[in-house]
């Protein structure tokens, strides 16, 4: 009896050290308004009379054509905030390892462009290759899927 209440209050004293420890970094962290990540149209579909960002790619397709098995390759997805409220991008995330996103971590203004960079790691990875990345903002729809593709070969 004595061991479970033990546990048990160790648990709890490491519940309560871990929130303590969340909230600290949360408060030195960029303060962004949770108005940004609530997106009403998401749940009802209907966007009438509702402003969001929207982020429009110059492309959602890029191919890499043929590269040498081991070559690092990278291409930019540059985009627009076309909405009428600050793009917030959540995650960027891509099908593989073989795969590296980097987006802008900060608020994209409405009229403001910026890019997704994804590299592709060939190493190992001889033949076609086909790859979704998909991107989450505060967007309606809050995901849109970006893609790569070409041949690796020896």
């Amino acid at each position: 009896m004595v061991v479970k209440s033990y546990c048990f209050l160790l648990f709890v004293f490491s519940v309560f050290f871990v929130a303590c420890q969340q909230s600290e970094h949360k408060a030195d962290s960029e303060k962004i308004d949770g108005g940004l990540v609530q997106n009403p149209a998401t749940i009802s579909g209907d966007t009438t009379d509702q402003k969001v960002a929207v982020i429009s790619f110059e492309t959602m397709e890029h191919d890499f054509g043929k590269i040498k098995e081991g070559d690092k390759v990278t291409y930019d997805f540059k985009f627009t905030n076309t909405g009428e409220v600050p793009l917030l991008i959540s995650a960027v995330k891509a099908s593989c390892g073989c795969t590296t996103p980097e987006w802008p971590k900060g608020l994209v203004n409405p009229g403001e462009s910026e890019k997704i960079r994804v590299a592709y790691d060939s190493k190992g990875r001889e033949g076609e290759f086909n790859k979704g990345i998909v991107v989450t903002a505060n967007t309606y729809p809050n995901t849109v899927t970006i893609k790569i593709s070409g041949v690796v070969f020896k």
